[in-house]
């Protein structure tokens, strides 16, 4: 038990952060508490003096008035204009943590976010701060949690009413420190929605601290004796005398002043004048002897001023909620329309593609790639035929046309010709503001078939990489079918007819080749060849514009006839003459059509004998089944690389086991499916990630073997 009165200040401060961490709401309320501690001894006569009271709304001087043993006295307040908190709450959530010097602040949809959560607990204070507990929600998309030990107090992850809690617990923190804790995991995104990433409560005291001015001072009395002893002396007519205070209470008292007068005829006179300030515990006394003359009894008068002794106890007692961070979803979806979808073989058609690209997630896109892939047997388009259109809620956007979002436009190889597989790269930025969710950007282009050939598959995929202000980790997506432009088989016909006939001279014979293409095709690089007889010579030939050349073979010769394309239902006539000495025998005309690409003869004696039949053994797996396990092994990838855990991982492949060719390579696979699942929703990242990629490679070779 203290021998003290105690005034006990408490002052409580609330504070709400919002999600971005700014202070919503702050408010504090105070309580001035007058105790009495002891068991046996009174108080009364009790005031108080707050001294300053500004922004409290308290009056200075406050009536205790009587406290009995264990009684209290209480004064509560309301404490305005507070700016901030004695202990500072700074949660950092970074999404990618792969990336240094940058806090990424999205989250990839279906993917695993590499993430990290830090917080830190700032001590505002130059005393300590005690009893600190922070508890935080974990959102259950946060998987493989790892608490790294912070540099002060304890952290442990627990689990009540079905959530996922982070506890952590300070017995006190320095003044003007910082306590520190990371969080590693990894957060698995399955929805698009923006998604909250957990509230927060911090509870804390502060003691010998308050947040207003007062500085209060007490007075009052107690249990105590008093007065003045008087014994004559040894001469008649003088008296020793004695004053003196006894303190009987339990409190310690100060003695201020003592006055002792002696009544006369005259009036008063002060015998004694004194100011002690002596401070006595309890059953501790104070006297004071003096000597008086007087003839007769002195009447002595005396009066003690004391007061009881006080002690002063201040805390803050401080509470921190904060709302849920909200972090958005990047998303997005591309779709190839291709205009028409099937186009017809060794023939020319003109097409258009359609690429939409839909913002699907919940965050503003600000920065896009586009790669779009142009196959072989196609004319590609140049950069000003390609389109770019974003519909934004203020009207449609030219984005092609404007500077400001255009970083990179280029067709790779620059040049126009079908015998090369072409890429169109687009990189954009500065679309945030625009390119909001569910809003789309077109993007069109014009694409020419050139004479494409049957049985052939034209992939033309597209990939778009799509990342938001702060830079992180590419969201990178194509259409879940790889993009195919259909080839249908149409059957090319071709009707060669001759005529020859006197000429107008003796000698002269007019001969006329008519080439008739009876398809609907064109074809493309058709070459005639004559025989011219021996003993004659060409000496007119029309159309002037169709190229053509006489070559020597021996005694004869050999008129060799190019025809650039000719369309489908179109004839052409050659008419040519030659002079000689004889009778012209009738020959045959050939007729080779080389398509797009092809070589005259003279160039190639080797394409006379028509292309090299196509080699269609693949070892045990079929051509159209090795496209098949083609698609199959890009899905599997496809799901690792854009992150997936090892029991869906083991459940695609399992799905694709009819799919797949039966054999020892089919019976490992699905071993390998049931070791994965063993794992169970283990994320594969890293090292883990590396090393089923080069087992889902082997696997796949050995089909290619």
């Amino acid at each position: 038990m203290t021998n003290l009165i105690i005034i006990d200040i408490t002052d409580k401060e609330n504070i709400l952060l919002d999600g971005p961490q700014n202070i919503k709401e702050i408010s504090g309320t105070g309580k001035v508490v007058v105790r009495n501690p002891s068991g046996s001894s009174r108080l009364w006569n009790l005031e108080m003096n707050l001294k300053e009271t500004v922004n409290t709304g308290l009056e200075k001087d406050v009536e205790v008035g009587m406290l009995n043993p264990g009684q209290v006295y209480e004064k509560e307040y309301q404490i305005q204009n507070l700016k901030d908190s004695v202990l500072k709450l700074e949660e950092i959530f970074d999404s990618n943590r792969d990336i240094p010097n940058a806090v990424n602040n999205v989250l990839l949809f279906n993917r695993s976010n590499s993430s990290k959560l830090k917080i830190l607990l700032v001590n505002t204070l130059d005393l300590g701060i005690s009893d600190i507990s922070y508890t935080r929600e974990l959102p259950t998309f946060l998987k493989n949690l790892q608490i790294n030990a912070p540099n002060v107090g304890k952290a442990e992850i627990g689990e009540e009413e079905g959530k996922k809690l982070l506890h952590w617990n300070i017995e006190s923190l320095e003044g003007k420190q910082t306590a520190v804790l990371e969080v590693i995991c990894d957060a698995l995104i399955n929805e698009r929605e923006q998604q909250a990433l957990g509230k927060t409560k911090v509870t804390y005291i502060a003691n010998n601290h308050k947040l207003t001015l007062l500085t209060p001072e007490i007075k009052g009395l107690t249990d105590s004796l008093s007065g003045v002893t008087t014994d004559e002396g040894a001469s008649p007519g003088t008296w020793e005398c004695n004053v003196e205070f006894i303190n009987e209470s339990e409190f310690q008292v100060k003695v201020q002043n003592v006055k002792v007068s002696h009544n006369i005829s005259t009036g008063e006179e002060v015998i004694v004048s004194e100011t002690p300030e002596r401070i006595l515990n309890p059953d501790e006394s104070w006297d004071h002897d003096f000597k008086l003359d007087s003839e007769n009894v002195p009447q002595l008068d005396s009066s003690v001023v004391f007061t009881t002794l006080y002690k002063v106890v201040t805390r803050v007692i401080g509470e921190i909620n904060k709302e849920s961070t909200i972090y958005s979803v990047l998303s997005a979806e591309i779709e190839k329309a291709i205009l028409p979808p099937e186009v017809d073989a060794y023939a020319n058609t003109n097409m258009t593609i359609e690429n939409t690209i839909t913002n699907k997630g919940s965050s503003n896109i600000d920065a896009m790639v586009i790669i779009d892939e142009i196959p072989l047997d196609f004319i590609p388009p140049t950069i000003k035929d390609i389109k770019l259109l974003l519909n934004s809620n203020e009207g449609p956007i030219e984005i092609h046309s404007r500077e400001e979002f255009v970083k990179k436009f280029e067709i790779s190889p620059e040049d126009v010709s079908p015998d090369s597989k072409h890429s169109i790269s687009i990189d954009l930025n500065n679309l945030e503001k625009d390119f909001q969710p569910n809003t789309e950007i077109k993007m069109s282009y014009p694409l020419l078939a050139k004479n494409p050939k049957p049985e052939t598959q034209y992939k033309t995929p597209v990939e778009i990489q799509i990342n938001c202000s702060i830079r992180g980790e590419a969201f990178v997506i194509s259409p879940e079918i790889e993009p195919e432009i259909k080839i249908k088989y149409v059957k090319r016909k071709l009707k060669t007819l001759k005529s020859i006939k006197p000429g107008i001279n003796e000698g002269e014979f007019d001969i006329t080749v008519r080439i008739q293409n009876k398809g609907d095709v064109e074809l493309e690089n058709v070459e005639v060849k004559d025989r011219i007889p021996e003993g004659f010579q060409l000496t007119d030939f029309n159309p002037k514009e169709l190229k053509y050349e006489v070559i020597e073979q021996g005694v004869e010769k050999l008129l060799d006839i190019q025809i650039v394309e000719l369309s489908g239902q179109e004839a052409i006539s050659i008419q040519y003459s030659c002079a000689g000495s004889a009778d012209y025998p009738r020959t045959e005309p050939k007729v080779i059509v080389r398509g797009r690409g092809g070589v005259s003869s003279k160039e190639s004696k080797l394409l006379e004998s028509g292309p090299t039949p196509l080699d269609t053994a693949v070892s045990d797996v079929g051509l159209q089944k090795k496209g098949q396990l083609y698609d199959i092994f890009l899905k599997i990838t496809q799901a690792i690389e854009h992150g997936t855990s090892c029991n869906a991982l083991g459940d695609l492949l399992e799905d694709m086991r009819d799919d797949i060719p039966p054999g020892p390579v089919l019976h490992q696979l699905m071993q390998f499916s049931r070791d994965l699942k063993t794992k169970g929703d283990k994320m594969i990242v890293g090292n883990l990630r590396d090393e089923i990629l080069t087992k889902v490679k082997d696997y796949q070779q050995k089909y290619d073997a």
